[in-house]
């Protein structure tokens, strides 16, 4: 019997140590959120959407979250569902292009959603229509539980403007 117990465990250890060690843990868990928006101009352009938006979104598989986003601002009101999709292959380019970095504390990835936009046309009276957005994303986790984000988004809000974009810079927090 304590020849077969040995082998087993023989057998089970050299099985674990010829398996791919496991890849880097992500330093984003399972659920973010996250709160910025700022207005800018760019040279050429018009100036970008302001007010204040927040995401919850949770994660559906490593690389695709889901959830709500708000925009509020004194124009206009969004409300909608988004979709995150985090390109993996840049955080692994990341962390063998640098020597410094930890790749594996960035996110790039596009996002996109679609929702409700809500415009007052009078004193007590607004106008509702479907609104989307699309752009991509750029996050940094500064902790386990917090971190960076920059993202930038082209913005289809009729009632308020047909083609607009949004630039967020703000802080976010993972758990």
């Amino acid at each position: 019997m304590k020849r077969i117990l040995i082998l087993v465990l023989t057998i089970l250890t050299a099985y674990a140590s010829s398996q791919t060690p496991a890849p880097q843990p992500s330093a984003f868990p399972s659920t973010t959120y996250n709160f910025n928006l700022n207005q800018i101009t760019l040279p050429g352009a018009k100036t970008s959407i302001a007010g204040a938006e927040s995401d919850v979104k949770i994660k559906i598989t490593q690389n695709f979250a889901l959830g709500e986003t708000t925009l509020i601002s004194g124009d206009y009101t969004f409300i909608g569902g988004r979709g995150d999709y985090v390109i993996p292959q840049f955080s692994k380019w990341l962390q063998n292009a640098s020597p410094t970095l930890n790749g594996y504390q960035f996110q790039l990835g596009l996002t996109g959603s679609i929702g409700v936009t809500r415009t007052p046309v009078s004193a007590g009276q607004s106008q509702s229509h479907w609104g989307q957005r699309a752009g991509v994303f750029l996050n940094y986790s500064v902790s386990g539980n917090v971190g960076l984000g920059l993202e930038g988004q082209w913005c289809n809000f009729p009632g308020y403007a047909h083609t607009t974009y949004s630039v967020a810079f703000g802080p976010n927090f993972h758990f």
